[in-house]
């Protein structure tokens, strides 16, 4: 690990130095999350868009940009379907339950991955970001606020035990 004194910012993004690399969706930090091994983040956040399950197990074993590439084709149809989903579970788009199994999974891999727990300690108290180049106002399964606030509460929780 690049370890460096840490900004009081961090973007948690795949090109950003330590701890933001890792921190980042794409980072390959697997984790389990109700039997389906997910190799990151990226691939279970994406493996929401689709409705088959079977797909969905097939999206979390992907690395993350082809995870992204993958699962970004399906966008426009949870925006239409209103909903997410997970091994048959229907969720309503940007609702609490969908942002709570979004954390359930999240939780998981910072629970599992020693190298995304390291780097989120290692974040320290720094804001943490999730700047990427994309607009905003641009269509986001997961809003990046959103995102952000549920690493933050993570980390907050991992830094109090």
């Amino acid at each position: 690990m690049n370890k460096q004194p840490v900004q009081s910012t961090v973007n948690m993004f795949r090109d950003s130095p330590w701890p933001g690399n890792i921190l980042s969706n794409f980072a390959q930090t697997p984790f389990v999350i109700d039997g389906v091994t997910c190799s990151c983040s990226e691939a279970f956040i994406q493996s929401l868009k689709s409705s088959d399950p079977e797909e969905q197990v097939k999206l979390c074993s992907l690395q993350g940009k082809e995870a992204w590439e993958r699962g970004s084709k399906l966008t426009d149809r949870i925006f239409s379907a209103g909903c997410v989903w997970w091994l048959g579970e229907i969720l309503p788009l940007h609702s609490i339950e969908h942002f709570q199994l979004v954390k359930r999974g999240l939780v998981a891999k910072f629970n599992q991955s020693e190298v995304a727990r390291d780097a989120l300690i290692g974040s320290g108290t720094a804001k943490l970001l999730h700047d990427f180049g994309k607009p905003k106002g641009s269509r986001e399964s997961l809003p990046i606020e959103v995102f952000c606030n549920i690493i933050t509460d993570i980390r907050n929780v991992i830094q109090s035990e």
